[in-house]
């Protein structure tokens, strides 16, 4: 088995963590509306760092049919895999990994919650599925993450998870109000890796 086919076994499947279901949705009619029901109750000022690098758009989808635009582009996701978050059987939010064989490197980026979810631990608890995963079974050398320069509560929480910042891509995210920002890059690497409950 090749290390794509083992990253595909591995994760291109729904997910269970101990609260949350990540669960990986067909970009159908169905689909959309469970996940716009929620979005469009949202405030949009509290996804100012959403990205969407698949679509190049950073907002919350506009109407039920831009939701689907946006299922359909992620579904076409190419060594990778999009997560829909589930807590008690209700989306709360969206996660994406990919998977780069020649360097054995898992990418996670552009996680986003609804508010509500913000605050419960919900982050952390789908990264420690993640990376007990990538380092224990798919034994990766590298595990990366990612966020914007702006993005404070983003930044505490990857840094408090032992991740290392590799660098920043200087104005690398335009804004919808057309401002740049830079883009900041993290990794945690197989021999700084720890199990949850090893961990300080």
């Amino acid at each position: 088995m090749t290390f794509m086919e083992k990253f595909l076994e591995l994760f291109r499947r729904n997910l269970q963590t101990e609260r949350l279901e990540l669960r990986m949705l067909e970009p159908n009619a169905e689909n959309a509306q469970i996940v716009w029901n929620v979005l469009k109750n949202e405030n949009p000022e509290d996804f100012k760092y959403m990205w969407f690098s698949v679509s190049r758009k950073s907002h919350l989808p506009q109407s039920l049919e831009e939701t689907q635009e946006r299922m359909k582009l992620d579904s076409e996701y190419k060594n990778g895999c999009v997560y829909y978050i589930f807590h008690d059987n209700n989306f709360i939010g969206y996660m994406r990994v990919h998977y780069w064989p020649e360097s054995k490197t898992l990418q996670c980026a552009s996680v986003w919650f609804i508010k509500s979810a913000w605050g419960h631990g919900f982050n952390r608890e789908v990264h420690n599925k993640l990376e007990d995963l990538a380092f224990n079974r798919l034994q990766v050398n590298r595990v990366c993450r990612q966020t914007m320069a702006g993005n404070q509560e983003s930044i505490k929480s990857i840094e408090s998870s032992g991740y290392h910042l590799d660098g920043t891509d200087r104005q690398a995210n335009r804004m919808p109000d057309g401002t740049y920002m830079d883009h900041l890059l993290y990794s945690k690497l197989a021999c700084e890796y720890k199990k949850p409950e090893q961990q300080d």
